[in-house]
């Protein structure tokens, strides 16, 4: 519109309420008990009913859980229970779901819940908003260490800057003397050091995590990471200033002058809310829905899997709700509802409306374990829009340690970084995708990355996704390279096609720097543990028809 274009109409003014009133929630249970162990046993059915005036507006509406995480004796969990909540808990809990009108499925999730719902949530949120309202609803953190702290006893909250101080060993609870041993030695660059409190007694807990400071013998050490042992002390992976190795403290200890640390207390709540939106295309519609006959089906995981998926481990495979000692971890559904944004309108008691629906559907398949130059071949819906690649451990899900929602290969949670028989995705050497005749990236994508060598050159893939998703430009920024890294990469290609072309084959080609297989067992053999993942995005189209206030017919297609 011409800034010489006035308004000459009352009908061209803004409205102040989009000519909709007393907007409000409505609380909706499921149809059975979904408590503590009932959670796991069958399908969760919620259902609905909106009639006369009054409209549902999917976009707004969500879920609410409550849940504890705590020891087996309901006491909270510490830092040396190594346990952190997954990186978006609540789709973990679930292994399929779908959404029906007039009992006609519009929306489906058919499997690899936790998958979807990590790449639509990355794909489609700001990095503003996974910082903020993404931690805080649903723990979007991509370091598990950051997770940890928002649940532990004693925790210290990630990332708080301004609030660093200068703390004495007295001051952080320490009795003098307090000792520390520094020993040379392990990987390169790093060194151990080890606290322990004068004369014994108890170790202060929850106070050290990666990128705090402490000195020793006038050597400031940055602290990699951390191991306690409540019998011989605190360990901390540390280097010093110019990366070298810390030199060794002949073999009697010292005492540490003070240590420089976050202040600010976390959450520390291993009982909390959590609010989730399902990665049901129909969540995505921003309009609001008439009268009719709805009803949201959730399938969770099994009585054995449920609760253990709720936890990522920073350690090994660990059971959960396996016994009720302090040395156990439980999980559990305190309760479960439905929140519907309702408003109302006009009555729409005879009518016809369309629901523009984006679906995402996953497919996996084994990496060869050679790790050389390999091609998987997929069909996917022939209205596809954009395709998605990535990685992940075919044992995801099945370990605590290996989660569903991070697209790693046999990840190391201690530094998320590429170590030794860790983070095997970052091996990709060569990737390309070949759809509809046409090559994705063109020339193939030559990734590289090597931390001991100091070599990174996946930014490039990393921006092509950012670019394809629209994140590039968005004022709230995208997720950082080292969080795409931390939370798995992935490689997103949109996939503009001519309107009459209905192709359905997908071929993958990849290949890696080196085998893709976990280092063995004492004893044991390596296994191979790699496995390739291809998202297609889809267009459908609902086809919704009202008369006298009921839904008579109810029909979807490919867009």
């Amino acid at each position: 519109m011409s800034i010489f274009e006035l308004k000459t109409n009352i009908n061209e003014l803004s409205s102040t309420n989009d000519g909709i009133s007393n907007m409000l929630y409505e609380q909706h249970a499921p149809t059975r008990d979904v408590t503590g162990q009932n959670f796991p046993n069958g399908a969760i059915h919620i259902r609905w009913q909106n009639s006369g005036t009054k409209w549902w507006v999917p976009s707004r509406s969500y879920l609410r859980f409550r849940v504890n995480m705590t020891k087996g004796d309901g006491t909270p969990l510490d830092e040396a229970n190594k346990l952190a909540p997954n990186m978006g808990l609540c789709a973990n809990l679930f292994q399929s779901m779908e959404f029906r009108i007039a009992d006609k499925t519009i929306s489906r999730v058919s499997d690899y819940v936790p998958q979807i719902d990590a790449l639509d949530t990355r794909t489609s949120k700001s990095k503003a908003w996974l910082d903020s309202i993404g931690k805080s609803l649903n723990y979007w953190q991509s370091s598990p260490q950051d997770r940890q702290q928002q649940i532990i006893a004693g925790g210290v909250e990630a990332g708080v800057q301004p609030n660093k101080s200068t703390r004495t060993r007295l001051e952080l609870g320490y009795a003098g003397p307090a000792t520390a041993e520094v020993k040379a030695g392990g990987a390169a660059l790093n060194s151990s050091v080890e606290l322990a409190q004068g004369g014994g007694g108890a170790l202060p807990t929850g106070l050290y995590r990666p990128g705090d400071v402490i000195v020793v013998a006038a050597q400031p050490l940055t602290i990699d990471a951390v191991s306690v042992d409540t019998g011989n002390g605190t360990t901390l992976l540390v280097h010093n200033a110019s990366g070298a190795p810390v030199i060794a403290l002949a073999a009697a200890a010292v005492a540490f002058s003070r240590i420089r640390t976050d202040v600010a207390p976390s959450r520390r709540a291993g009982s909390t809310e959590l609010v989730w939106q399902p990665p049901l295309s129909i969540f995505g519609v921003a309009q609001a829905m008439p009268s009719g006959k709805y009803e949201l089906v959730l399938n969770p995981q099994s009585a054995t899997q449920y609760a253990k998926r709720a936890f990522e481990s920073l350690a090994g495979d660990r059971e959960v709700n396996t016994g009720v000692t302090a040395a156990d971890v439980r999980f559990n559904v305190e309760d479960m509802y439905l929140y519907l944004a309702t408003v109302n309108g006009e009555r729409a008691d005879n009518t016809t409306y369309l629901l523009d629906l984006s679906e995402t559907r996953c497919q996996v398949d084994n990496v060869d374990r050679g790790g050389n130059f390999q091609q998987k071949n997929f069909d996917v819906s022939p209205s596809t829009a954009a395709l998605t690649v990535a990685f992940q451990d075919s044992r995801a899900g099945n370990l605590n340690n290996i989660t569903s929602s991070r697209f790693k290969i046999n990840p190391n949670p201690q530094q998320g970084l590429e170590g030794t028989g860790a983070d095997q995705e970052l091996k990709l050497n060569r990737m390309f995708v070949n759809y509809a005749g046409v090559n994705r990236p063109q020339p193939d994508a030559a990734p590289v990355y090597q931390v001991g060598n100091s070599i990174d050159y996946t930014i490039q893939r990393y921006v092509d996704s950012q670019l394809y998703t629209g994140s590039y430009f968005d004022n709230g920024g995208g997720e950082e390279l080292k969080e795409w890294q931390e939370r798995g990469a992935y490689y997103y290609f949109a996939w503009p096609r001519d309107g009459n072309d209905r192709s359905t084959r997908v071929n993958v080609h990849f290949g890696f720097d080196g085998a893709i297989e976990a280092p063995p067992a004492v004893g044991a053999a390596a296994v191979a543990v790699g496995r390739v993942l291809l998202f297609d995005h889809s267009k459908k189209v609902a086809r919704i028809q009202v008369q006298d206030g009921r839904v008579i017919m109810a029909e979807v297609q490919d867009a």
